[in-house]
C-alpha cells in the first residue's frame, strides 16, 4: 500500500538488532537452568552438526553460486541457524515438558555463540586479504555485535549467579516483547520487490539444507555417538536436538544480514519460504519423535 519503503524496513531492522533482540537473547538465556546440568558431550555432538552444515553451505556459496564478500557467510548462517525463540522453545515445552528445559538451554547458548562467532570469522575472512587484518576484523566484528555480546553477558550472569533487580528486568522484558513483531515486520518490508525466480536455486538449497539435511545429520551423529558408546543421553535430550535442528531459519538471520549489509533480500525470502514449508515438515518430525518411544 506504499506506507513503508525499503529504507523504513532497514531502520526497523536496525532497531530490532540493536535495541530489542539483545534483551530477548539475554532474558532467554538467564531464565534457563543451564548450570543445573552442563553436558559437554551433548553440546559437542549438536555443534558438530551445526559446524558441518555451516561450512558446507559456505563452500557451496563460494564455489557453486559464486557469492563473494559477506554473502557466503550469510548464506551459511541461513542454512544453520534455527528459529529457537519463536518456534522451537514453545514446541519443545508442549511436546516434552520440563525435561526439555536443560537441553534447550544448552543448545540455545552454545549454538548462538558458535554461529555468531563463525559468521563473524567467515565474514571478516571473506573481506580481508591478510591474516592480521582478518583477525582484527573478526575482533571488531564480534565486539560490535550486540547479539553476541548479549549472549555472552547472559551466559556470564548465569554462570556467576548474577541477578538483576526487578526494575531493569521489567525494562528488558518490555524491550524483548517487541523483538518478534519488529524483526518480522522489517523482514516483511524487505520482501517487497524481492525477485524470487532469479535466486530460486539458492533458496531451494537453503531450505533443503535447513529443513532436511540438518536434522538428518544431527540424528545420525547422535545415533553413531550412542552406538560407539561414548555417551548415554536421555532420549528426550536427543529428541530436543533433532527437533531444534529441523526448525526453519531464524528471523535473527535477517537482522544479522542487515548488520553486515549482505544477502538481506534473499535471507528474508529464505526465512519466509522455510517457515511456510516447515509448517508441514516440523509437525511431521514432531509426530515421528513423539511416537519414537
Amino acid at each position: 500500500m506504499g506506507w513503508f519503503t525499503q529504507e523504513h524496513g532497514q531502520t526497523l531492522a536496525r532497531f530490532a538488532f540493536f535495541v530489542v533482540l539483545p534483551p530477548f537473547m539475554f532474558l532467554s538465556i538467564t531464565s534457563s537452568p543451564i548450570t543445573a546440568s552442563i553436558n559437554v558431550s551433548f553440546v559437542f555432538q549438536y555443534e558438530i552438526s551445526t559446524i558441518i552444515i555451516f561450512f558446507t553451505a559456505f563452500i557451496i556459496a563460494r564455489k557453486f553460486f559464486s557469492l563473494s564478500n559477506s554473502d557466503p557467510a550469510m548464506f551459511a548462517l541461513n542454512a544453520s541457524y534455527p528459529n529457537y525463540g519463536y518456534i522451537g522453545i514453545p514446541l519443545c515445552i508442549l511436546a516434552f515438558g520440563h525435561k526439555a528445559a536443560i537441553p534447550m538451554a544448552l543448545i540455545l547458548v552454545a549454538d548462538t555463540v558458535v554461529l555468531l562467532t563463525l559468521t563473524a570469522v567467515s565474514e571478516a575472512q571473506s573481506n580481508s586479504s591478510s591474516l592480521q587484518r582478518s583477525l582484527k576484523n573478526v575482533a571488531l566484528s564480534m565486539g560490535r555485535n550486540p547479539l553476541l555480546l548479549s549472549v555472552l553477558l547472559g551466559f556470564s550472569a548465569l554462570t556467576f549467579g548474577i541477578t538483576l533487580p526487578k526494575t531493569p528486568i521489567l525494562l528488558l522484558e518490555i524491550l524483548a516483547g517487541a523483538a518478534a513483531p519488529t524483526a518480522l515486520f522489517a523482514l516483511g518490508v524487505t520482501l517487497i520487490g524481492q525477485s524470487i525466480s532469479s535466486v530460486k536455486n539458492e533458496l531451494g538449497l537453503l531450505i533443503v539444507l535447513k529443513l532436511a539435511i540438518h536434522p538428518i545429520l544431527t540424528a545420525l551423529i547422535f545415533l553413531s555417538w550412542s552406538m560407539i558408546g561414548f555417551s548415554k543421553l536421555d532420549v528426550v535430550w536427543i529428541k530436543v536436538a533433532i527437533l531444534f535442528s529441523c526448525l526453519p531459519i531464524a528471523a535473527n538471520v535477517f537482522a544479522l544480514s542487515q548488520f553486515y549489509k549482505a544477502y538481506s533480500g534473499i535471507s528474508a525470502a529464505a526465512i519466509m519460504g522455510s517457515t511456510i514449508i516447515a509448517s508441514i515438515t516440523v509437525p511431521l518430525t514432531l509426530f515421528f519423535l513423539k511416537n519414537l518411544g
